[in-house]
């Protein structure tokens, strides 16, 4: 290798390593329990075995028997947060008749004002006929969807769902692929939550990393001693 080619090397080495090391986990929980975190004492929330492995811890939403509201889990000491990653893993197990949906919250001005990100299965309401679909609400005095796709998801199946909010821009992507995205987003910052609507839906790998990169690339900060804020309707 001549010195030239030594030097390129060395370079992009220095600028991955210094890459990498500008990601910066702001969140992270696995379940697997920590005594500095506690949860809202809720019957829709518990921290349980996954069914399908014993091994692993998951956050249970179940909403099943609340045909009227829908909760939403916001946690507390972010709402300064601009431009970010919120991912998680996401397993519906529960429908009612007409939902099935579970939803990451992102640039949450406040409980009544945020964007949300909701893939569904078997939404049969509100004039679409489309079993499986995801959703991008612009939550405020009203409802509009503002983006929209069709996705394939079957009840008692693991996806991943990532959202990323920089500047007025959203992107949204289901299992790596990027499936829908929006650049009037009217919120300039706020934090960040999950909503569940009439639906029971196993949670895992919750996540919220900057814009410097996937915070896999550094050590998460692991068990942070922050709190969910209490949940709250959403109608």
């Amino acid at each position: 290798m001549n010195l030239q080619s030594l030097w390129i090397v060395s370079v992009c080495a220095v600028l991955l390593f210094f890459g990498n090391a500008t990601a910066k986990t702001l969140f992270f929980d696995d379940f697997e329990g920590n005594a500095e975190r506690k949860w809202p004492d809720m019957p829709t929330l518990t921290v349980e075995k996954d069914p399908g492995n014993p091994d692993n811890n998951v956050l249970v939403f179940d909403t099943t028997n609340d045909n009227n509201n829908a909760d939403a889990l916001f946690l507390e000491g972010f709402e300064g947060l601009t431009d970010y990653t919120m991912r998680a893993k996401f397993n519906i197990v529960g429908e009612t008749a007409n939902f099935a949906a579970f939803g990451l919250i992102v640039r949450a001005a406040s409980a009544t004002e945020y964007m949300l990100v909701e893939p569904a299965h078997k939404r049969l309401c509100c004039g679409d006929p489309r079993e499986n679909i995801l959703n991008v609400f612009e939550r405020g005095e009203a409802w509009p969807i503002v983006a929209k796709a069709d996705i394939d998801i079957e009840l008692n199946e693991w996806h991943e769902l990532s959202v990323t909010v920089a500047a007025q821009k959203l992107t949204a992507s289901l299992d790596g692929k990027q499936i829908a995205e929006y650049g009037k987003v009217a919120y300039p910052k706020g934090g960040f939550g999950i909503r569940e609507w009439q639906s029971k839906t196993l949670i895992d790998d919750v996540e919220v990393f900057d814009k410097g990169g996937s915070s896999l690339a550094v050590a998460p900060h692991g068990k942070l001693p922050t709190r969910w804020g209490a949940l709250k309707a959403s109608y």
